[in-house]
C-alpha cells in the first residue's frame, strides 16, 4: 500500500479502512464510480482541523483535507483538488465541480448538487437531509444509507444508482427519486 503523506500519517489508520472498503466495493462491482484517495491527494493537501463558516469557496489544484467536521451554509468546490473529510459534512447547499469523499456522515438540509463527470460525492456514513441532484453525469455514492427528499440525475439513472447502492449494503430511503 501507498504510504499518506506525512500531514496523515496520525489518520492513516482511518484512511487505510476506508481505502480497504472502497477497493473491495469496487472489485466486486458495487460502486457505480470508484474512488482512490491516493489520487485524491497527489497534487497536495490544504490541510484543515475542522471548517465553520456561513460561506466557503475552494478553487484549488490541492485536495481540501478536513480532519474533523464540515459545518458551512453554503459550500462551493471547484476543484480540480476535491475534499477529503475524515469527519462529518453538514451543509445547507453544496456546489460541486469535483471529488468529495466523507468518511463519516453528511447531514443536507437543502441540497447538493453535483457537476460533470468524472467527479463523484462518496460519503461512508449515513446520510440525512434534503435534495441530492446529480448533473452531467456526477455520480453520488451515499454507502451508508440514510434518507433524501429526493434524488435526481439529469440522465435519468437515479434509480439504477440506488439499485447498485442497495447491492452496496446501503440502505438509503428516497421519497422522490427523478421527480
Amino acid at each position: 500500500m501507498t504510504p499518506f503523506p506525512k500531514k496523515l500519517q496520525d489518520r492513516a489508520e482511518a484512511l487505510e479502512a476506508a481505502d480497504e472498503q472502497l477497493t473491495t466495493l469496487d472489485e466486486d462491482g458495487l460502486l457505480a464510480a470508484p474512488v482512490d484517495i491516493f489520487s485524491m491527494l497527489r497534487d497536495g493537501i490544504d490541510l484543515h482541523e475542522s471548517l465553520k463558516d456561513t460561506s466557503r469557496t475552494f478553487a484549488s489544484g490541492e485536495c481540501v483535507v478536513v480532519t474533523g467536521n464540515v459545518d458551512v451554509e453554503t459550500l462551493v468546490l471547484k476543484g480540480p483538488g476535491g475534499m477529503l473529510v475524515l469527519g462529518d459534512l453538514r451543509v445547507g447547499t453544496a456546489e460541486l465541480h469535483a471529488n468529495v469523499l466523507v468518511l463519516g456522515n453528511c447531514d443536507i438540509s437543502e441540497r447538493v448538487v453535483g457537476h460533470d463527470e468524472p467527479n463523484t460525492l462518496t460519503v461512508l456514513g449515513e446520510v440525512q437531509g434534503g435534495r441530492a441532484e446529480m448533473q452531467k453525469q456526477f455520480i453520488m455514492q451515499f454507502l451508508g444509507g440514510g434518507k433524501l427528499t429526493a434524488l435526481v440525475d439529469s440522465e435519468g439513472g437515479a434509480a439504477e444508482l440506488l439499485e447498485l447502492l442497495s447491492g452496496a449494503g446501503s440502505e438509503l430511503e428516497v421519497d422522490e427519486v427523478d421527480p
